[in-house]
């Protein structure tokens, strides 16, 4: 303490300017700090971040134990979704409801049923009261339910075929836009306030940089001074659209979208430009009730990683969202959730 208190204010001046100078990618790859809980882990990053993860991890003693016990005979296990379109998402559940409780029968399961809800409040709720014991949902959904204890994070599913995406903040060549320093005094387009990758993540991304945003009346609105004005558009083919035809400078969509030529023309393609290009993030990941038996997170987490090593398994897979696989939160897949969750306590930071 002696040393401290003997600084001069010019070396304290230079300490503070080292530390802001901090790369976003020193922070992300800051030590994390591992607290057992009955076979989860809480993670807590050290810097970046502020809140821990709640990841699921296989507990050995947990393990052990149902080599000589199953779990109560005639459990059913409740796979959730929060969705409003049941006619589209419905039997995509069910295919993995049904898959799902021919791999368990033997392991204490009898069978997997489907319910889904409106909104996340409805789904926390179902949680609360062991309603419903897994899910799907995307990183920052993910981390909300999460936050409060009452479900983990249990494995990496490669939606789409891919384990993470990011977002491409474009404009069109000829608008003299280089970099997101450039964006002051500009309109952008986003998706919808409900998009990850078309909304939350690039405003956060804007937010980091130290730009203020304004909603726009209108996409033709012009912004407040030094702030950067944004509309919604509903759809990625129109944000592409807005954005080509000049009618809005900047445009935000995942770069899964930029490269699918249904939402982006290859001629469209050719005359826009990315100017920043946010660090990536899980696509998507199966959530877990917190306090499910650890017997069967564990059974539950080892016929997921196995899926796509079987032909039914992959067949349920492709209807189950085109996923590719699922596989454990760790290496790159636990940055990939670090990254969304540093983003994440930006956007809700405003």
């Amino acid at each position: 303490m002696k040393k401290i208190a003997s600084l001069s204010l010019a070396a304290l001046a230079c300490l503070a300017v080292a530390l802001v100078a901090a790369t976003e990618n020193q922070l992300r790859d800051s030590i994390m700090a591992f607290v057992s809980d009955e076979g989860s882990v809480k993670e807590q990053p050290m810097t970046g971040a502020s809140k821990e993860l709640r990841i699921w991890r296989p507990d050995p003693a947990a393990e052990s134990a149902a080599a000589a016990a199953a779990p109560r005979a005639g459990t059913r296990l409740v796979i959730g979704r929060i969705s409003s379109n049941a006619r589209k998402h419905w039997p995509r559940l069910e295919a993995m409801a049904e898959y799902l409780s021919v791999e368990l029968a033997d392991k204490g399961v009898s069978g997997v049923d489907v319910v889904m809800v409106d909104t996340p409040e409805e789904m926390r709720e179902l949680f609360r009261t062991g309603q419903v014991d897994f899910i799907s949902e995307t990183a920052f959904q993910a981390l909300e339910l999460s936050e409060d204890g009452l479900a983990e994070m249990l494995m990496r599913e490669w939606k789409s075929g891919v384990p993470v995406y990011n977002t491409l903040i474009f404009t069109h060549r000829d608008s003299g836009i280089r970099s997101l320093r450039d964006l002051v005094g500009r309109t952008m387009v986003f998706e919808d306030a409900g998009s990850t990758s078309g909304y939350l993540i690039p405003r956060a991304a804007l937010a980091r940089q130290g730009l203020t945003l304004t909603e726009l009346s209108g996409p033709q609105a012009r912004p407040q001074p030094g702030t950067v004005g944004y509309s919604f558009a509903d759809k990625e083919v129109n944000v592409v659209g807005r954005v080509h035809r000049g009618i809005t400078d900047v445009g935000a969509i995942s770069n899964l979208d930029w490269s699918d030529d249904d939402e982006v023309a290859p001629g469209q393609r050719a005359d826009l430009v990315v100017v920043h290009e946010t660090d990536p993030i899980i696509r998507s990941m199966i959530l877990v009730r917190a306090n499910l038996d650890p017997r069967l997170k564990a059974r539950l987490a080892e016929a997921l990683e196995r899926m796509h090593l079987s032909e039914a398994g992959r067949a349920t897979l492709d209807e189950y969202w085109s996923t590719a696989r699922f596989d454990r939160l760790e290496g790159d897949a636990l940055k990939s959730i670090v990254n969304a969750q540093i983003m994440h306590e930006t956007f809700r930071s405003f």
